[in-house]
């Protein structure tokens, strides 16, 4: 498996494939994007995914950590020199971990993933200093929500729980205007997820870093694309985008 921590030289040249890719005009005004990438890649995805929201087109958004501390992703970014002025992390797992709370002004600490709507504490999280200054965080002025690894959850709910975790988080992104949710998923793991998620998506791409593979899912026929990716789990189908040179 590739250490993130090490294994990142790649993430500004993967960074301009997804700004090629990711964000065509024709898809600038789809919300809700489900990326199918190896388990193996998800950091590495959300890594670049951060990398262009924050760094390229220079947006405020939340980083929701259900899987692993916020220091984890807190110190890949500062490493690679990523600004993280306008990210509030929002850690979900500090406190069941025995992780102890740190007191940063962009870190807002949740009881955990266990509730049923994700985003329910996060509007009474108060700032004193950085670029997002507001009394308290106005999810209207976010561009963007990313969660760490949305698989997580499937280690404290029920099957019946997860559904609902995952129709409240989506919901919730409905009601917000002008903020783009990308969920990165392992289909090959998580079938019940990438079903779930797929249909209420308004867009899917097939994402494989180690090959430069980047494919456009139509919305639909993701069942179909399901059992093409089930059948091999290391081969993406897709078009390559040529590497440039760094």
């Amino acid at each position: 498996m590739n250490n993130p921590l090490i294994d990142m030289v790649e993430t500004s040249e993967i960074t301009k494939q997804f700004t090629e890719f990711f964000y065509s005009p024709a898809n600038v005004s789809k919300s809700k994007i489900l990326v199918v990438s190896k388990y193996t890649e998800r950091t590495r995805v959300n890594i670049c995914l951060l990398k262009y929201f924050l760094d390229n087109l220079k947006q405020k958004g939340i980083f929701i950590t259900i899987d692993r501390p916020h220091q984890y992703t807190a110190s890949i970014l500062e490493l690679h020199g990523i600004s993280q002025k306008n990210l509030v992390y929002i850690d979900a797992i500090s406190r069941i971990s025995g992780e102890k709370e740190s007191n940063v002004s962009n870190v807002r600490f949740i009881n955990g993933p266990y509730g049923i709507n994700f985003l329910d504490d996060i509007c009474s999280f108060s700032f004193t200093t950085g670029t997002i200054n507001a009394q308290t965080l106005n999810l209207e002025d976010m561009d963007f929500v990313l969660i760490d690894d949305i698989a997580a959850i499937t280690k404290y709910q029920e099957e019946s729980g997860v559904k609902l975790m995952i129709d409240s988080y989506i919901s919730s992104i409905e009601g917000i205007k002008n903020i783009i949710a990308p969920i990165v998923l392992d289909a090959n793991q998580h079938k019940f997820l990438y079903n779930l998620i797929a249909a209420r998506c308004d867009r899917i791409v097939l994402i494989n870093l180690s090959k430069s593979l980047f494919r456009e899912i139509p919305v639909g026929r993701s069942s179909n694309m399901e059992k093409l990716l089930i059948a091999g789990s290391n081969k993406f189908p897709g078009k390559t985008i040529a590497p440039r040179g760094i």
